[in-house]
């Protein structure tokens, strides 16, 4: 069985990162493992915390460099091409029972897409396969994304959206 993949996607500050932290929690309570990747879309590349020897194999140039201990891994690589599909390809290795993104707006899996502010409404034209909306307070022109015929929810309701998908992916708990 191929593990599915959802996307969370938003503009910058629009609360996909804390979203996904709940997620993943509410989904470890209920028994469901997840794998989360997070697109660094800030210009270039993410820096490690703290320098390791693994960071420092990396650094000098390894193209892969892994540090195990006591279950709990950490790796770096170098990819020239297809970066989204090979790092889902090393998250499947991990069999968990969904994948969630962070990002990759472009990007053709199923995305719950959040929306900040009204100008943030356009991304529902940007982008593919949306399933759901998330809308910050203070959000007006709902009927303009009603025509969409998705369902909306308000941040914060995070039980009833986490439920929701919960069902949407099929899994029992």
């Amino acid at each position: 069985m191929v593990t599915p993949v959802w996307q969370v996607v938003g503009y910058q500050n629009s609360g996909k990162t804390a979203f996904i932290l709940s997620m993943v929690s509410y989904l470890k309570s209920i028994g469901v493992h997840t794998a989360v990747l997070k697109h660094h879309g800030h210009g270039g590349t993410p820096d490690p915390a703290v320098m390791k020897d693994s960071d420092k194999y990396f650094k000098a140039g390894a193209d892969a460099a892994l540090v195990e201990g006591e279950g709990v891994i950490h790796l770096q690589g170098r990819m020239e091409e297809n970066f989204l599909s090979k790092s889902l390809a090393i998250l499947m290795a991990f069999e968990t029972d969904v994948i969630l993104l962070e990002g990759y707006k472009k990007e053709p899996y199923p995305k719950i897409v959040m929306i900040r502010k009204e100008a943030d409404l356009s991304l529902l034209e940007e982008v593919t396969n949306c399933q759901a909306v998330i809308l910050w307070p203070g959000v007006a022109l709902r009927d303009r994304i009603i025509h969409l015929n998705l369902p909306i929810f308000s941040l914060g309701d995070n039980q009833r959206i986490f439920e929701w998908m919960v069902d949407e992916l099929g899994i029992n708990h």
